[in-house]
């Protein structure tokens, strides 16, 4: 899956000022960060219960991703529609006064297809949500780059307790069942010699890690009961530490290790022999 749509980054993308007990954020808008001249308006207090930590992907390192924003969701994962206006008023009735603010901005985004569905709908819709961008555990990836970047994120402690890390339109994601299938499929990723696959046939720069390249990349299906693929989620849970740790040493000879077993996953009988 591609990442979820953020723009405008103005209206939707967030810092964070301050914490006011349990039910309300001091925030900022972040229009620096977007082409889209919007306005910067001051510090805000909103509801924490739509208010996500994001990473771009400028904030994936192979075996690491590091929340650099905040983002806004107002699109409900589990219906793949924004939540109605009615509730939004009664929940969570300062970030609606927020998004007030933005209304002609949002219902005037470049999309012909977002206008008409935030027309339709309530004019904060958003695109690329659902149920897979909250998964528990997700391997995620960069995308407009030159190599694969790839790392597994979950949840994140913030000052407002923790929260599913969100991966932004610059990325992007697979959903796992599993911590252990997010890690297998990591390595997999980040292994050089499926990297190196990936650059033979994708090039650098936009199109580059876009999710149809996985369409090419024939990934054996995770079987935990295979030593092969426990080995290679193994090794990315290790590689996460180190990356956490700033271990450049064991980084090194880890990523060593990636590659060997990934070479022998994609060999001569693409490891059948392997889930005998």
């Amino acid at each position: 899956r591609r990442g979820a749509a953020t723009d405008p980054y103005g209206v939707f993308w967030l810092e964070l000022v301050e914490v006011l007990g349990r039910e309300r954020l001091v925030v900022r808008n972040l229009p620096e960060r977007g082409k889209r001249r919007i306005a910067k308006v001051p510090e805000t207090m909103i509801e924490p219960d739509l208010v996500y930590p994001a990473v771009t992907g400028g904030d994936i390192e192979r075996w690491g991703a590091t929340p650099s924003i905040y983002f806004l969701m107002t699109q409900n994962p589990e219906t793949c529609a924004p939540f109605p206006e009615t509730e939004m008023k009664q929940r969570w009735p300062r970030t609606y006064t927020y998004l007030t603010q933005f209304r002609d901005v949002l219902l005037s985004r470049g999309s012909k297809t977002v206008v008409q569905l935030a027309e339709r709908t309530a004019f904060y819709a958003q695109f690329g949500i659902g149920p897979y961008t909250v998964a528990p555990y997700r391997v995620v990836w960069k995308r407009m780059a030159s190599d694969v970047v790839a790392a597994v994120v979950s949840q994140h402690k913030t000052p407002f307790g923790f929260r599913p890390v969100i991966a932004t339109d610059t990325t992007s994601l697979i959903a796992a069942a599993s911590e252990e299938e997010a890690h297998y499929l990591c390595a997999v990723l980040n292994a050089k010699p499926v990297r190196d696959f990936i650059k033979s046939y994708s090039s650098a720069g936009r199109g580059f890690g876009a999710p149809a390249v996985m369409q090419h990349v024939g990934i054996p299906r995770f079987d935990e009961s295979c030593k092969p693929h426990q080995l290679l989620a193994g090794l990315s849970m290790k590689l996460h530490s180190f990356r956490s740790a700033g271990d450049v040493f064991a980084l090194k000879k880890g990523e060593a290790d990636v590659d060997e077993a990934a070479a022998g996953l994609f060999g001569k009988r693409r490891g059948l022999e392997w889930r005998r």
